[in-house]
């Protein structure tokens, strides 16, 4: 009897060594990240820009919707606009044969009905604006591809053409898609892009958004240095970094992980946004239910990825997007009373400060989140079972479930 006893200490240390060793970074990573002490749901929509009035007043049915729900505190749900702050003059462009780019930009008069939605929004504390690049493209990038490609040129010559039926590839806008596999911008000509947008959001709102999401979630060095360069603080992520596009025009594989909270070399905070709700693809309140209880139980925020085009188009198609996102937020607040309605910028600014009540400091709750995140990671979880560890420690997350349980009764 003590020799098996005596045999499986020793199998139970050698695996929690062997564990520790081969995933230190990981498990590091995952204590470091900033632990909540209640939910936030933030609803990020992406692609919001020049286009016709329809687009403004879908904004302004939007903004009614998202005033009429608020958390305990009386803060209206929220939604970040990434704003694409032009589009191409595809008449322009090819009236001039394709030797140049020329652009229908946000400060255009004909699109002053868009800007004043935004800035009602903002006013109202129910939109909050977010870089998404001067175009949704790299100019340069449209233009070579349009010379050889006729379909780019029937796209240049739809005057209610917009960037979503552009190829994926060419939606990326910190690359040169030009060719694929694709190839690193000049970090000089980036400066002067993000330059350029940041002058045009100051001048139709008074200052330049402190937070960027990169297109299709593709950035390299360059671009963060040049938008530390811009008083940008936070860059929105997928939880991970994509540099570039393969020689189908896909995603490259990523260069790095990402947590909530981590800094760039250049000192930005970076943000996870893997949460999704596209109406206009079938998704439902449900899974923005099913995506808080599981961020809760994780520590983590819900950052909420939708975009403009589950919002725009026909009347009735629109209507029920709202309706749904209004469900989604009710059912939220009725699951989660305790939740928490932010901006982007607003969570950065939680999370950097040095004491905030939105950042847990309790030891108990920490470790009971500890553990949930370690259950949660794909290559911890595959260890933990083929192991034999995850059976051996189940009294540890039983109890750890129950911690996490007491604590968020408490938050309530």
């Amino acid at each position: 009897m003590s020799f098996v006893l005596a045999l499986f200490v020793s199998w139970w240390i050698g695996a929690t060594v062997s564990v520790v060793v081969v995933h230190r970074a990981a498990l590091r990573a995952l204590w470091n990240e900033p632990v909540l002490a209640q939910p936030v749901l933030i609803v990020e929509s992406d692609d919001w820009g020049p286009g016709p009035v329809a687009d403004a007043d879908a904004l302004a049915g939007l903004a009614s919707r998202l005033a009429a729900v608020r958390d305990q505190r009386g803060r209206p749900a929220v939604m970040t606009l990434g704003v694409v702050c032009s589009l191409p003059d595809g008449a322009a462009m090819l009236a001039d044969g394709l030797a140049r780019y020329h652009r229908r930009a946000l400060d255009a008069p004909e699109f002053a009905p868009m800007v004043e939605a935004m800035r009602a929004g903002c006013g109202a504390g129910v939109f909050a604006l977010q870089r998404h690049g001067m175009e949704h493209f790299w100019p340069d990038a449209l233009l070579a591809r349009a010379r050889v490609d006729a379909s780019l040129r029937d796209w240049l010559a739809d005057p209610q053409a917009r960037s979503e039926g552009l190829p994926s590839h060419l939606q990326s806008r910190w690359i040169d898609a030009s060719v694929l596999p694709s190839r690193p911008l000049d970090p000089a000509a980036v400066q002067c892009a993000v330059d350029e947008e940041a002058r045009l959001l100051e001048r139709l709102f008074g200052a330049a958004p402190v937070v960027a999401v990169p297109n299709t979630f593709v950035w390299d060095d360059a671009v963060e240095r040049a938008w530390a360069g811009s008083s940008v603080r936070c860059i929105v992520t997928p939880g991970r970094r994509i540099e570039g596009r393969d020689g189908q025009g896909a995603l490259m594989p990523p260069t790095r992980v990402i947590r909530n909270g981590e800094r760039t070399a250049d000192g930005l905070m970076q943000l996870v946004r893997d949460d999704y709700f596209e109406p206009i693809r079938g998704h439902r309140a449900e899974q923005v239910w099913q995506a808080v209880a599981a961020k809760r139980r994780l520590g983590r925020p819900v950052l909420l990825e939708t975009h403009r085009e589950s919002f725009v188009g026909a009347a009735a198609v629109a209507r029920a997007a709202n309706d749904e996102l209004e469900r989604a937020l009710r059912g939220v607040l009725e699951r989660h009373p305790d939740v928490r309605f932010l901006s982007t910028a607003e969570l950065a600014d939680e999370l950097a400060a040095a004491a905030t009540g939105l950042v847990t400091r309790s030891l108990p709750h920490r470790v009971a989140v500890f553990l949930a995140r370690v259950e949660h990671e794909p290559a911890l979880r595959r260890f933990l079972k083929y192991s034999g560890l995850r059976f051996a420690l189940a009294p540890v997350f039983l109890i750890a479930g129950v911690m996490h349980g007491r604590c968020a009764a408490r938050a309530r």
